[in-house]
């Protein structure tokens, strides 16, 4: 069983907090307890290296992943490789884990191994703001994500249909026990946020603040709706 920082994945529905501007630590402890807090870096004002660890560092005592989301992929990073692969290196000593996109960007394999050889997890991520990709390329995706060594595969992507959603569900059922995060983004999608960790997928992700994906439901619906439907309540440190 995976672990990300003090909060084991897979026996319950592990909570992501994404924010991509100050927000006060003691707020994110009441709003949201337990949960892992997603540092969205590419979003700050200052794109230097010692920022994005300053960043980090004010969130001291949570589980920490840390993303430098590409423009690709719906990121607001627009610096170079080189220096999303320095912040990446710069931040790994303060996180617990780090999100790189699968297929986009050059830095995959590096930020894979600095990882990992720093003892932290890798979730290797795939956005579609636009559709639901097929079956098929839904696995080329997950084939991708394994050959790259991550620890984790996410796909994101967007549904604009009912069938969307199930086709999603069904890949997230057919990779169960495969490590991996799955989510649906836009009306059709919200549901995913609640109820894919019940067919295997490790994390949902909320907001406060401001969202950083469509169809996020805040942080206080998210644990409502989970501790609701989920008997055992998520995932704790």
């Amino acid at each position: 069983m995976l672990t990300l920082g003090t909060i084991e994945l897979g026996e319950k529905p592990a909570v992501v907090i994404a924010i991509q501007r100050p927000v006060s630590p003691a707020d994110l402890a009441m709003e949201c307890p337990h949960a892992i807090v997603e540092l969205r870096l590419d979003g700050l004002a200052d794109t230097s290296p010692a920022a994005h660890v300053a960043f980090a560092e004010q969130y001291e005592g949570f589980n920490r992943l840390a993303t430098i989301r590409h423009q690709d992929e719906g990121g607001a990073w627009r610096g170079n490789e080189e220096q999303r692969l320095a912040s990446y290196r710069a931040v790994l000593p303060v996180v617990d884990a780090v999100d790189v996109e699968v297929l986009v960007g050059s830095i995959t394999n590096a930020v894979v191994a600095a990882a990992h050889d720093s003892g932290k997890i890798v979730i290797g991520s795939f956005h579609d703001f636009d559709e639901t990709p097929s079956a098929k390329r839904l696995e080329e995706v997950f084939a991708a994500g394994r050959a790259a060594g991550v620890d984790i595969v996410k796909v994101a992507a967007r549904c604009n249909t009912a069938e969307d959603g199930r086709r999603l569900a069904a890949f997230t059922l057919a990779h169960c026990d495969d490590n991996i995060i799955v989510v649906g983004m836009g009306p059709y999608g919200m549901a995913s946020r609640i109820f894919f960790p019940a067919l295997g997928s490790l994390l949902t992700y909320t907001f406060l603040g401001e969202p950083t994906a469509p169809g996020q439901l805040n942080c206080h619906d998210t644990l409502k709706y989970l501790n609701g439907f989920y008997p055992q309540g998520v995932a704790r440190p």
